[in-house]
């Protein structure tokens, strides 16, 4: 049991960083793919 919740709270650590780096990479790909759209 302890084990299991040790993992599931570095899982969520974990998963709360990447969110913050992925929202700054999918805003810039958003701002990338708009550009682009309005072009065509």
């Amino acid at each position: 049991m302890s084990e299991k919740k040790r993992r599931e709270k570095t899982k969520r650590t974990l998963s709360s960083s990447q969110e913050v780096t992925y929202s700054r990479e999918f805003k810039m790909a958003d701002r990338v793919g708009g550009f682009l759209g309005k072009r065509r």
